[in-house]
């Protein structure tokens, strides 16, 4: 979210703590296949809750793969998010940790998968991705005021993707809108609407972005969001977060699901852009909307 810098230099923050991270695998958590009377059993995503609290997350070690909600509830008194990051090449936290001792940019077996964006304190957000099996961590990119982000107080959970049962879900579930990631704007098939609704994110630009849903305060615009999140979370947030997607590198789609309310919104990107390291809302990628 609005915690973002060159992430090569965000994550080396995080390399100390995911060091000391341990894994104690309990049960996963998985949810139950819906059925009909017409067709073959169609299997639900797996539902998996990750709590959030300052700072540190509670969730399962080892979850199945295939179609995975994450429900976040956010337990602390800051803004939290889940950040989906894939090891890939057989590599391990551990791996991570020494490998973001080092500079430049990150390696190419870390992948940035999305996962819940914003949920302000007391409430919850949820994504739905597809999960192959492997080893996956859980960050908070978001800072606290002191600006120290929430990885490097202990917001890091590594844990365990592995093989499901041949009915479970692997594929995307329906959606109701989709949005485009793009260099640099937001594209949406149609405006978001009151009530609840699940929206595609799909990742269609050269390099990584993130979506975060805003409800703006009144008379606020999503530039004044922007302006309280860079200059250090100072005074009244002119905005809450409301979900969203994490960081998709190119390519990379999510689901997530929002209950709105008639008003004024914001959608913003704050991910660092490749080539001059300015945030992506440097170069217009936030926009206003209104939902009725």
């Amino acid at each position: 979210m609005f915690s973002l810098r060159p992430l090569s230099s965000v994550l080396l923050v995080t390399a100390g703590t995911l060091a000391g991270c341990k894994s104690d695998r309990p049960s996963p958590e998985s949810a139950g296949a819906s059925a009909s009377s017409a067709q073959a059993p169609k299997a639900a995503p797996t539902t998996v809750t990750v709590q959030a609290k300052d700072f540190a997350f509670n969730a399962p070690a080892q979850i199945p793969a295939g179609a995975v909600t994450i429900r976040l509830e956010n337990h602390g008194k800051e803004i939290h998010q889940a950040q989906l990051v894939k090891l890939e090449d057989g590599k391990t936290a551990q791996d991570f940790a020494a490998a973001m001792k080092n500079p430049g940019p990150p390696p190419s077996w870390i992948k940035y998968l999305g996962g819940p964006n914003g949920a302000a304190p007391g409430q919850e957000v949820s994504t739905t991705s597809v999960l192959e099996p492997g080893q996956y961590l859980y960050l908070c990119f978001i800072p606290s005021p002191d600006g120290v982000i929430h990885a490097a107080k202990g917001m890091v959970r590594p844990f365990e993707v592995v093989a499901a049962s041949t009915n479970a879900a692997n594929s995307q579930p329906e959606t109701d809108v989709t949005i485009k990631l793009v260099d640099y704007d937001f594209q949406s098939s149609k405006p978001l609407a009151a009530g609840k609704q699940r929206i595609l994110v799909e990742n269609m630009g050269p390099q990584g972005h993130e979506l975060v849903l805003v409800k703006l305060a009144p008379g606020k615009k999503v530039e004044d969001f922007a302006s309280w999140a860079e200059t250090g979370l100072k005074g009244p947030p002119p905005a809450e977060p409301v979900g969203g997607v994490g960081v998709l590198d190119k390519g990379g789609w999510a689901v997530f699901t929002a209950d709105l309310t008639a008003g004024d919104y914001g959608l913003i990107c704050f991910v660092p852009d490749a080539k001059d390291g300015k945030m992506h809302l440097a170069h217009g990628m936030m926009k206003n909307i209104k939902v009725s």
